[in-house]
């Protein structure tokens, strides 16, 4: 499940915000019985592998985030809404805008940023 959903969403969200890559990853996970839990827990892991394949940075304020993948997305995880609301995630995905800690900066192959 977790390959063809990461290939899904790095071809469907490349260039665009984190709230994209949740609502992809959510669209593409319709009609199956993953739980918001799990929900979380595979956005994390997609978002891991992201970093870790270099697709992805995490960046606040023009600045791209230092320290091991792990930590900075331990940053997100501590920020991450306990029980959201409707329009926090899955709605309007408020809490990606206005709450999030960091944003997305997209790497394509010839090395040049796509800043979210």
């Amino acid at each position: 499940m977790i390959e063809g959903l990461y290939k899904s969403v790095l071809r469907s969200a490349f260039g665009l915000s984190m709230g994209v890559i949740w609502q992809h990853m959510t669209v593409e996970l319709l009609g199956s019985s993953v739980d918001y839990a799990h929900r979380v827990n595979l956005f994390f892991s997609l978002m891991a592998r992201l970093m870790l394949e270099g697709n992805i940075r995490l960046a606040h304020d023009g600045l791209c985030l230092f320290g091991s993948i792990h930590d900075q997305l331990d940053l997100l995880k501590e920020a991450w809404p306990e029980e959201p609301g409707e329009d926090d995630l899955d709605g309007f995905g408020l809490w990606f805008v206005t709450e999030a800690p960091a944003g997305v900066v997209w790497i394509d192959s010839d090395g040049k940023e796509f800043w979210t």
